[in-house]
């Protein structure tokens, strides 16, 4: 069977979503190709489950000092049409030369040519979690609602209409199924990413912000931390020295390496990053991106199921400090979970009965 994947290319997050499926496909012998940009071809280049890789061009939110913009988003509109539409007479001739059977999309929105061709279309995409979480939690910033209201209430709607079976991952069991085309899976995670079980006292923290335009600035300006910490995704800034308390290792495919020897990890709000994370078992400072309400509704889940805390890009390294002696408690919150169900295999298996069929 042939698998197509339109994959996001503007952070991480989504390539390895897709790469943790894709793994389970090809125990089942599938031919997978991807169409992706920017940071998915990085990822992807290496990956021998991939057969091969179609290249487009990105798409990305508008941004304003450095955080999302409603604003510059819809007056960017005008060129992300015509982005749209080469992206789509390149995907065009990729379904002509490949026939898939099935198409998976995360975060790819460009439906017109598969229609056309009468090829399902799988998505990954839980902006059905996202929209009953919103509601849930009451003590939601004003500042997400704009980037809500104009981004993830159309993504959900168009998720409701356009797709012919929408996976869509949680971190809690108790959100409800609303919706014909919905199939709710367990976290997507990577083979490989075992829980870590780690015990006694914190010696070891990761840093991993996003790999994206609105990634968080990471400065470490003590002079000395009571725990090692492994800062993944950045570069050393030209203006510090090299440290043994705090190393820079830049942009890592394999982040396993580092994860399994974490006690505590601070991340961005990104579904991705947060589900492998809270699969192995790692408390969690989550630092939602400005304005983006799906990441803040990520990290008050976590927050919620006492796996971790919320901190801000001005005070995660205040948080992270006094969240060290947390780490007990978050460690027994991680206990009382019943074992999340494996989402990726899940995944697979839905994507393969529709190829089949």
């Amino acid at each position: 069977m042939k698998i197509l994947f339109l994959t996001n290319g503007l952070g991480l997050g989504n390539s390895t979503r897709c790469h943790a499926i894709i793994q389970h496909l090809k125990d089942h012998e599938a031919n997978v190709e991807v169409v992706t940009s920017g940071n998915g071809v990085w990822y992807f280049s290496d990956k021998n489950e991939i057969d091969k890789i179609h290249e487009i061009e990105a798409l990305a939110y508008g941004s304003k000092d450095g955080a999302i913009s409603i604003t510059r988003t819809f007056t960017s509109i005008l060129g992300m049409i015509k982005t749209l539409k080469r992206n789509a007479d390149k995907l065009s001739e990729v379904l002509d030369t490949v026939n898939p059977n099935v198409i998976v999309t995360d975060s790819d929105y460009n439906f017109l040519p598969i229609k056309k061709r009468k090829i399902p279309i799988v998505a990954l995409n839980n902006a059905d979690v996202v929209w009953h979480s919103f509601f849930k939690f009451k003590n939601r910033p004003d500042s997400i609602k704009p980037q809500f209201f104009g981004i993830e209430m159309l993504d959900h709607l168009f998720h409701k209409i356009v797709p012919d079976l929408v996976v869509s991952p949680t971190l809690d069991p108790l959100v409800p199924i609303k919706g014909k085309n919905i199939l709710r899976v367990g976290p997507i995670v990577r083979k490989g990413y075992e829980r870590s079980f780690r015990k006694g006292a914190a010696c070891r923290a990761v840093v991993m912000l996003s790999g994206s335009a609105f990634g968080t600035p990471v400065d470490f300006k003590k002079d000395h931390y009571p725990i090692k910490i492994d800062v993944i995704g950045r570069s050393l800034p030209k203006e510090q020295t090299v440290r043994k308390d705090v190393v820079f290792h830049g942009k890592v495919k394999n982040t396993y390496q580092y994860l399994k020897n974490a006690d505590i990890a601070v991340v961005n709000g990104g579904f991705s990053a947060v589900s492998e994370m809270c699969w192995m078992g790692i408390p969690l400072i989550v630092v939602p991106v400005p304005r983006h309400a799906e990441q803040w509704i990520n990290a008050r889940t976590v927050q919620h199921l006492g796996l971790g805390d919320i901190a801000t890009q001005e005070n995660y390294e205040q948080i992270l400090m006094q969240s060290i002696v947390n780490i007990p408690n978050f460690r027994k919150a991680y206990n009382k979970i019943t074992k999340f169900d494996n989402g990726a295999n899940q995944a697979a298996r839905a994507i393969i009965d529709i190829a089949n069929t």
